[in-house]
């Protein structure tokens, strides 16, 4: 299961890329629901071209939840591996590979890396994502969380969202944000889109 780290930032680029195509490809023939389909239907062509399938469970990962979106599993070391659904993507996988690259963007310390694709427990398409386990004191705390964002230029709209001018933050609870042994905090499982212009 393991890649080259320029490999694995080249599938989710390349991944990303085929999805735009795709949806633009399509113009406005499609509908939304089309374009996801399409766009599943492109990443499996793409995964079984480039031999990028993985197989789950592997004996040397441990189950550890499952939440709306992902399968998430334990490596046994450094690694927390998520097989993660395209479920909060919408209608548009688009919204996937943009959630990812803000989430490395502003939550660097914590990336995501995606290393293949499978089907989970429910045969449900994936991706495979791949991030650092964190060693945690403990959950992070709401003004902890306000001050974080607040450094990086966002604007707290409710207590778990938050926003700057490109970007809407949410879901930044504590339960999805930890507090390090190192005193960091790590956003592992917010979500993330695109600001609509009318906001």
């Amino acid at each position: 299961m393991d890649r080259e780290h320029s490999t694995v930032n080249r599938i989710l680029e390349e991944a990303a890329h085929l999805c735009r195509r795709c949806k633009e490809a399509a113009g406005d023939v499609r509908s939304a629901e089309g374009y996801k389909r399409r766009q599943v239907e492109k990443l499996k062509q793409f995964a079984t071209s480039y031999n990028l399938w993985l197989d789950f469970p592997d004996s040397t990962i441990t189950y550890m939840a499952k939440g709306g979106e992902n399968e998430v599993f334990f490596n046994g070391t450094t690694s927390v591996i998520k097989l993660n659904n395209f479920d909060y993507a919408g209608d548009d996988l688009n919204n996937f590979f943009i959630r990812i690259e803000a989430h490395n963007l502003f939550f660097s310390n914590i990336p995501y890396n995606m290393i293949g694709f499978t089907y989970n427990s429910q045969q449900e398409f994936c991706a495979v994502l791949v991030q650092p386990y964190v060693r945690a004191k403990r959950e992070a705390t709401e003004d902890e969380i306000a001050t974080y964002m607040e450094a990086l230029g966002f604007i707290m709209d409710y207590a778990d969202e938050f926003h700057n001018d490109k970007y809407e933050i949410f879901d930044a609870v504590p339960n999805n944000v930890l507090y390090g042994i190192d005193s960091k905090l790590y956003f592992i499982d917010t979500q993330i889109r695109l600001r609509t212009n009318n906001q």
